[in-house]
This record gives C-alpha cells, structure tokens and sequence, in this order.
C-alpha cells in the first residue's frame, strides 16, 4: 500500500507565502488573487484557504516573510563588529529575487498606516534591525539607536530609489549611492576600520 506523501504545514505555508510575493510583484497588492498564488505555489485554492483563513492572511505572511528575508542577515554580526553593517548592505535590491522583495515591501507601506496588523509587522522588523546596528555603532543607548536609524534611513532611500527605478540603479550604482550615504556617517563613530574590501564584494 502507498503511504500518502506527508506535507509540512510549516514549509506549505512558506511556498505559499512565497508564491504571494512573487504574485504582488509583479501586480501589487489590488491584483493579486488567490488562484495566482495557487498556482505559483503549484496547489490548488483550496490548498491555499487551507492554511490560511482569509487573503488578507496570506498577504500578511508574505510580508512576513519578506521582513524575514530583508532584516535577517543584519542579526548576523556579532555586537561591536562592521559583519551587521555588511549584511545590511546586501539587503539592497541588488538581484532579481530582492528587488521583488522590495516591491513586496513598498505595496504594503501605504497599507500599514492604516491596519495594524500590517503596521505591527513593519515596527517588529525595523526594531529588530536598528537593535543590531546599534550594537555595533556603540554610544548610549539612545545615541545608539538614533545613529543606527540614520543608517536604516539611507539604505531606505537607496532601496525605493532601486525599486522604483531598477534600469536606472543597477546593482554597483545603488552600493556607491549607500557607501556615498552611509560610509562618511558610520566614519564618525566606527570603533574599527570599516569594512570598505567587503563592501565592495
């Protein structure tokens, strides 16, 4: 007898979650629909209102995942090291797969003023990556919060620029406009050489 094949209600709800991304890239978030998610995800519909009890829901996770995606590596560098700053520079649009990551981001921001939900996500995922910058920027806490917000707010600006303009900022363009941006700031309150070889990786 042929056991059924067990699935994964986690990674399920990930390639889904995935598949949403991919669909409000290319649409924004007034086109999206959940058949397209489906089939992006290669279920059925009824695959995708099983795991998740409403679109908004499924929305909600793809944003998620892209906050994931986008802030995940700053946690990386051990406190007092320019690794969290690096890891902060790769999360520029600078490939096919963040750039609609990036546009995933931008759909919601107009949204998350005015559903908590959305705005919640959005205040957990810059918390989390101005806490590791400040670890490295050093300072009091409140100086060092505020000075890893200047350098969240460059890489913003680099981003939506990249985002809504991709022909215009390739990939080396956007890195020079950030070094440009963040470098001469970071200079200011370094406690170690900045990391100008890997940056330029």
């Amino acid at each position: 007898m042929v056991m059924p094949k067990r699935v994964d209600p986690l990674e399920r709800r990930r390639a889904i979650a995935d598949a949403a991304i991919t669909a409000i890239a290319a649409t924004g978030l007034e086109g999206v629909k959940l058949s397209r998610i489906a089939q992006l995800a290669r279920v059925t519909t009824g695959a995708v209102t099983h795991y998740f009890e409403s679109k908004d829901d499924v929305l909600l996770a793809a944003l998620e995942r892209v906050a994931e995606r986008l802030f995940a590596r700053a946690g990386q560098g051990e406190a007092g090291s320019p690794a969290a700053l690096v890891y902060l520079f790769e999360t520029l649009p600078l490939d096919p797969q963040a750039l609609a990551e990036w546009k995933v981001w931008l759909a919601f921001w107009g949204r998350a003023a005015f559903v908590p939900r959305l705005s919640a996500v959005h205040r957990a995922s810059y918390e989390q990556i101005e806490i590791a910058l400040a670890a490295w920027v050093g300072g009091d806490r409140e100086v060092a919060r505020l000075r890893a917000a200047a350098v969240i707010a460059a890489v913003d600006g680099v981003g939506v620029r990249a985002a809504l303009e991709p022909d215009r900022w390739p990939a080396e363009r956007q890195r020079r406009l950030l070094e440009t941006l963040v470098l001469p700031l970071l200079a200011s309150f370094s406690p170690e050489p900045l990391p100008h070889d890997r940056v330029q990786a």
